[in-house]
């Protein structure tokens, strides 16, 4: 029997992180499961120098960024989430893939819950897909949902009808 007891989403503050949202939550009140909303901030920190008063400057550029995602966060939530909804909001700084699978592991988080964008062709060669690097290194499962207006226009009845040769 499968138990969730700690479900994560990851959110960019987009609104295709909804999506994802809403599976999460469904699945957090059927399994009481505590649901936490992340959002890693890709910061790329100042060149490093030598002296103590710049890498002081450094720290204080770490600590303002993460203030701003903080903020920027809490307000994705005031605006975009139901109050009723019970979600604790976490903002890590570093490289996305690498800091959801870290926070998973840390948390021992039972499920990750991340939408797609959709990107397909060159967009997706050139930018990469978090939620296909996530799906490939981390060793707990993880829910990937198409956002609704994706769902609608990908995936079609015919083309369902097609896979699965009702036709």
């Amino acid at each position: 029997m499968i138990t969730l007891r700690r479900i994560v989403v990851p959110t960019d503050l987009s609104d295709f992180s909804l999506a994802a949202l809403e599976y999460a939550s469904t699945l957090s009140l059927i399994y009481g499961a505590d649901l936490f909303l992340l959002h890693v901030e890709d910061v790329v920190p100042p060149p490093m120098y030598t002296t103590h008063v710049a890498d002081l400057e450094a720290g204080h550029f770490r600590v303002k960024t993460e203030d701003e995602s903080k903020k920027a966060l809490e307000q994705f939530a005031v605006r975009k989430i139901s109050p009723d909804l019970k979600a604790r909001l976490v903002v890590r700084l570093g490289h996305p893939v690498d800091e959801i699978i870290r926070f998973a592991e840390e948390e021992r988080i039972d499920m990750i819950v991340m939408a797609t964008h959709g990107r397909t062709g060159l967009k997706h060669v050139l930018m990469g897909s978090i939620a296909e690097k996530v799906v490939r290194n981390s060793g707990i499962p993880v829910l990937t949902v198409k956002p609704h207006p994706l769902r609608n226009k990908v995936v079609s009845r015919d083309d369902v009808e097609h896979e699965l040769h009702i036709r």
